[in-house]
């Protein structure tokens, strides 16, 4: 089979894993119902973590690294579009990246942000590059941040991430997730937390 049919033929998956995650129906669950996610002590821990996720881990890593795998306008998951009361159409400013240690995957982070424009308080942070969101959020003192909730995906449901891991076995494999809302000035930030085998295994 040539090169450029395999090719075709990853692209067309990679379509179809989009719009299936797209409208796939996710289970959330309150930090009451966290031990449903997962029995283990360890992966609570990291679920449960209140302060910056982003300091805990550079002091098990000085040297993490943040990649950016897609910062763009788009329209956002269903469960992201319900979280933030936004129509099923309507566009969103989402951005993905990798937290790694040594190129190893540790988190992967999905922040949406609705209504992006120049009058959003959060849109000077399509300027971050690869500075971690966190260090950013937990400056802000007067920021307000929603309880958790909790989930179990397969890898594959998270657009851009199974192509950017270097397992082959990895999408089906499970992902831990938390995710919060952070308002500023009452205007809301999604940001989504999925921890990998690579860091919790």
């Amino acid at each position: 089979m040539s090169q450029e049919i395999i090719s075709k033929i990853k692209r067309l998956m990679q379509e179809k894993q989009k719009v299936s995650s797209s409208i796939h129906t996710q289970f959330w669950k309150p930090s009451g119902l966290l031990r449903r996610i997962t029995p283990s002590r360890k992966i609570q821990s990291w679920l449960n973590t209140p302060q910056s996720l982003t300091a805990k881990l550079k002091g098990l890593c000085p040297n993490l690294q943040v990649v950016v795998l897609s910062e763009k306008l788009e329209i956002p998951l269903l469960n992201e579009s319900q979280k933030l009361g936004l129509h099923r159409d309507e566009q969103a400013w989402v951005r993905c990246v990798l937290l790694q240690c040594h190129d190893k995957n540790w988190v992967y982070a999905r922040t949406v942000i609705p209504n992006f424009q120049p009058n959003n308080p959060w849109y000077e942070l399509q300027n971050l590059g690869t500075k971690p969101l966190g260090e950013v959020l937990f400056e802000m003192p007067s920021i307000q941040r929603s309880a958790f909730e909790f989930s179990k995906d397969k890898l594959n449901y998270w657009p851009h991430l199974v192509e950017n891991l270097s397992d082959n076995n990895a999408a089906n494999q499970p992902g831990f997730a938390r995710r919060s809302i952070f308002k500023q000035h009452h205007v809301p930030l999604l940001l989504t937390e999925v921890f990998l085998p690579g860091l919790v295994n």
